[in-house]
């Protein structure tokens, strides 16, 4: 899963290629890689879009845009219907043939809880707004399916498998948007799961981060550079856009009238004379050691960044390890020290020839209080063996890699809690063992 780069930091497309853009919703296909979609099209080149959800759930932009207070599920149906319509429109302006489009139709808002609680679930996962637990689109290629991760995963290897691209865009593991880093977890699943074939380069890219892009609005004559907090990686390429190209985006990017309604400024700050993508690879996990990882910590979209403020911070997640242990070390400060607050570390891993189903789902569970708790699958299992220290502002601790069952690779994301609500996250990360 390599990629190659050209000395100046720029994306090249080749003639001839064959590229699959992974998009969690109509529209972020176009926000994201229309410039590369255009590119590849114009070297004879082929492009399949393939969308995680119908985008059925965005209830803000759908009252205002049917006017009206309330929407029952087939009303959201419907709207993912018109999401659905308006990608086609706006894919064709790029000149992505219909065919090339492929819709799953799996729940909006719901697809990282799918990714994080229902591996070993009997009931599939339920949209809270469809009212849903199976895609409801019958035009969809997953019409009927059930809203489990198996499910997902299934139909993105199908496609992988099928397609053989040279290259896949998807979307940035740090992104706000919990859709978006859940579509990044299933398109890494699958290409492990792809036996016998050649694994594709693989160019992640962004769209919701704080405060970003800069400066917000109608600025077609600048470039976008990555957010402050991804500066530091040294891994992000940039496409430049022909001026047909950037005409060609603000097209496609005005066919999106059911979100365009209070977020104009913000899709068209998309609209720059380049694309950029970070190129994520595996980290690797050498002669039984891991090199120092360093994490940051990302606010959540879904609570406002002065409520987050007002609690504990952990804001860095350090990786490590020795001969027998992957080493946690997360640092925080310490405003108001609530109850509620917790941290959790989701630890899924991976094993060539073993259903990822049938592997350990560890989540572990710490508060700022010195109390740990682990679960696999949901069970509580004991903590013997797993070392762990408190101080002020640090906590440390040991997980045996041996209750991980022995994997290849291994799925490592966190998030910051008071009670249900996230306060932050960080970003998921595969390492190669």
């Amino acid at each position: 899963m390599d990629v190659a780069l050209s000395n100046d930091g720029n994306l090249s497309i080749q003639e001839g290629e064959r590229i699959v853009v992974f998009a969690p919703h109509p529209d972020d296909e176009v926000i994201g890689c229309a410039g590369i979609i255009q590119e590849c099209l114009a070297k004879n080149g082929e492009v399949y879009i393939v969308f995680l959800t119908n985008g059925d759930h965005n209830q803000f932009a759908f009252k205002a845009y049917t006017k009206r207070i309330t929407l029952s599920p087939t009303d959201y149906i419907k709207l993912g219907e018109v999401r659905r319509k308006e990608s086609i429109k706006a894919d064709e302006i790029l000149g992505v043939p219909t065919k090339n489009l492929i819709f799953l139709g799996y729940p909006d808002s719901g697809t990282l809880t799918i990714w994080k609680d229902y591996w070993n679930s009997k009931k599939p996962f339920t949209n809270s707004f469809t009212r849903r637990n199976f895609v409801p689109y019958p035009d969809n290629p997953s019409y009927g399916e059930g809203y489990f991760p198996q499910s997902i995963e299934k139909d993105i290897q199908n496609i992988l498998i099928r397609i053989k691209p040279s290259k896949i865009f998807v979307t940035h593991p740090a992104d706000q948007n919990p859709d978006h880093r859940a579509l990044f977890n299933f398109t890494y699943l699958a290409l492990l799961d792809c036996k016998n074939t050649e694994h594709p380069e693989i160019y992640c890219y962004l769209v919701h981060s704080k405060r970003w892009p800069k400066p917000r609005g109608l600025f077609p004559d600048n470039t976008i550079e990555p957010p402050s907090d991804q500066i530091q990686n040294k891994n992000w390429v940039s496409f430049r856009l022909s001026a047909i190209q950037e005409n060609n985006k603000f097209l496609a990017l005005d066919c999106f009238r059911s979100q365009l309604i209070g977020r104009k400024n913000w899709t068209f700050s998309f609209l720059r004379t380049n694309e950029i993508f970070d190129t994520v690879s595996l980290a690797p996990y050498e002669n039984k050691k891991i090199p120092e990882i360093s994490i940051e910590a990302k606010s959540q979209e879904e609570i406002i960044e002065e409520e987050s403020l007002k609690h504990s911070k952990v804001y860095n997640l350090r990786l490590s390890s020795d001969v027998d242990n992957i080493i946690f070390n997360l640092s925080f400060d310490r405003k108001v020290l609530e109850k509620e607050f917790g941290v959790k570390i989701y630890l899924y891993p991976w094993k060539k020839d073993v259903p990822f189903a049938l592997m350990p789902k560890i989540l572990v569970d710490l508060r700022l209080d010195g109390s740990i708790s682990i679960f696999d699958n949901g069970k509580t299992i004991s903590t013997r063996g797993i070392l762990a220290n408190k101080s002020n502002n640090d906590y440390v601790f040991k997980f045996p890699v041996g209750l991980l069952n022995n994997p290849n690779a291994l799925f490592i994301g966190g998030e910051t809690k008071i009670s249900n609500l996230t306060l932050d996250f960080f970003p998921w990360m595969v390492i190669q063992i």
